[in-house]
């Protein structure tokens, strides 16, 4: 068997958890997928904003990098994982480790003076952390998966219970909260590495967000991949890493 010719390091969504890429590893045969553990990760002292949570991403990445300069590195990060990744200094940096980042389904953030937005956004993840607290777990997982933003795909089977633990889980939606994520647009235009910027044909929400970003000619690349919603790389893992793998041998390419 050949050796592996770059790295996928993989962040998971919220209520996911790094086992969710196992599926998805077998449709990149020329690739080693470390999935990162965002609970693990949160759940660090001192991760209790934006900044803080970012700065232990930044740490998490450059531990996993380390070493490893002979296979090159690229970030696929999912969702909850991908507006984490949006606020990496690291990943942002020309001195970055990660040859790219692919953000799937991402939300790059709320305009800063969306004050109504922010406001609503917070009552809506404080409700949530409610739930998250005191609902039975079987009502959690249904009214999570009827919500809107997953309407154009199929509800995952599960047979194991939350992710972490009811605490840590309403403490990250808290912290993490869409409310309080700086807005990524700026970001996005200084980005230092080449970008793919994934969704699902499916998913209405983000699909139209991908072409407000396109349309202010961001510098990075759109894909939307057909026959999937919001979780992508699941709906349908086969167009997904089509798209992945031709981007990443762009880069590469144009890297050496």
């Amino acid at each position: 068997m050949s050796e592996p010719c770059y790295r996928l390091l993989a962040l998971h969504g919220f209520l996911g958890r790094a086992s969710d890429w196992t599926s998805v590893a077998g449709w990149f045969p020329d690739a080693t997928i470390e999935a990162i553990d965002l609970w693990a990760m949160l759940a660090q002292p001192g991760a209790d904003d934006w900044a803080s949570s970012s700065a232990a991403l930044d740490r998490r990445l450059a531990a996993a990098c380390g070493g490893g300069e002979d296979v090159p590195a690229f970030v696929l990060a999912y969702s909850f994982g991908a507006r984490l990744a949006l606020s990496s200094a690291l990943l942002a940096s020309s001195a970055s480790p990660v040859r790219g980042t692919c953000f799937v389904s991402c939300h790059p953030g709320l305009a800063d003076g969306d004050v109504a937005s922010r406001d609503a956004r917070r009552a809506s993840d404080d409700a949530w952390a409610q739930r998250l607290l005191t609902s039975p777990e079987q009502d959690i997982w249904r009214e999570w998966d009827a919500q809107s933003v997953f309407s154009g795909g199929p509800a995952p089977s599960r047979t194991e219970g939350l992710p972490a633990s009811r605490a840590s889980l309403a403490r990250a939606l808290r912290v993490c909260s869409l409310a309080g994520q700086p807005d990524g647009r700026a970001r996005l235009c200084e980005w230092r590495h080449p970008v793919l910027w994934v969704t699902g044909a499916r998913d209405a929400k983000f699909v139209a967000i991908a072409d407000l970003l396109r349309a202010s000619r961001m510098p990075i690349e759109f894909e939307t991949c057909q026959d999937a919603g919001h979780r992508v790389p699941w709906d349908n893992p086969s167009a997904f890493a089509r798209a992945v793998r031709s981007w990443i041998v762009r880069v590469m390419e144009r890297q050496t």
